[in-house]
């Protein structure tokens, strides 16, 4: 029954806030989301096909279709006015469409789409995007070029596999995805600690969202969203909600309601103004006795 919110680390936490607190440009966009990746002729049907990436990883892996992360994307994009969403699904969710973008100009980064998470050279770690047979592009954005990129959103969400995971650095933290997001420039990510289930996850966004674009903080919408599945049937079971964390500056809300947005500039008005009349009033006073 409380808000929970991560720090990356003490430092990474204490660069966040500073970084908060700069009088820098904001984003002018609300929302960048990528999801429902095409992955080109290596997507899997309905009986699965493993692809062998030998330029990439000795490792194989099965890129099946994530239909709900397609739903998820459409019912998030709704929720924000068409001006101030930019959305990419299938061939269009690629690598190429995101390095392109002025990322610093957005307040939401999304993407629902699968994550690798390679324990022996964590740099590799991906968000896999959609792939096609140019494998100079291949579509796995990887932590070390996460790194490179320029942000300056209030949040990134990872709605995939155990993007929260990595290796251990004494007084750093988890050096996993959800770090060199905050390295780019990010003040909170929301990330999973295990592989999710891909309705759930679509589920628990879509309430996710609501709530945030409700004027609730980041920590409030996704405890609310929690909850909201747990008083569900079939999607009690903390194996559905639990393993989606919020890491960084979490108590932001990046959707302040209009009204507590004027009531708090006016309330600011009258204090400064108040502050001036108080100073020419006492001036006034001084000039009298010196007369």
């Amino acid at each position: 029954d409380y808000e929970i919110a991560y720090a990356p680390s003490i430092s990474s936490l204490r660069e966040i806030i500073q970084r908060k607190k700069s009088n820098g440009p904001k984003p002018r966009m609300d929302i960048l989301a990528f999801g429902d990746p095409f992955f080109g002729p290596w997507e899997a049907g309905d009986n699965g096909k493993d692809i062998f990436q030998d330029y990439y990883t000795s490792n194989a892996f099965n890129f099946f279709r994530l239909k709900y992360s397609g739903f998820e994307i459409d019912k998030i994009s709704s929720l924000f006015k068409k001006r101030k969403r930019k959305i990419f699904r299938r061939e269009e969710a690629s690598k190429e469409q995101l390095i392109n973008h002025s990322l610093d100009d957005y307040k939401i980064i999304h993407f629902a789409t699968h994550s690798i998470i390679d324990e022996k050279i964590p740099a590799r770690s991906s968000i896999v995007l959609s792939l096609d047979e140019d494998l100079t592009q291949d579509g796995f954005l990887q932590m070390r070029e996460i790194y490179n990129l320029k942000l300056n959103s209030d949040l990134v969400t990872l709605s995939s596999c155990q993007t929260g995971l990595g290796e251990f650095i004494k007084g750093e933290g988890i050096e996993g995805i959800n770090r060199a997001f905050f390295y780019a420039g990010t003040s909170s990510v929301l990330m999973s600690l295990w592989a999710v289930n891909d309705q759930a996850s679509y589920q628990l966004m879509e309430r996710f969202y609501l709530h945030l674009r409700s004027s609730e903080s980041i920590m409030s919408a996704l405890r609310k969203a929690k909850l909201e599945l747990i008083d569900s049937d079939a999607l009690s079971h903390p194996y559905y909600w639990a393993a989606f964390i919020v890491s960084g500056k979490a108590d932001e809300v990046i959707f302040p309601h209009p009204i507590k947005k004027w009531l708090f500039f006016g309330i600011s008005f009258l204090f400064v103004a108040g502050i001036i009349l108080a100073a020419m009033k006492d001036r006034r006073k001084k000039l009298k006795i010196s007369f």
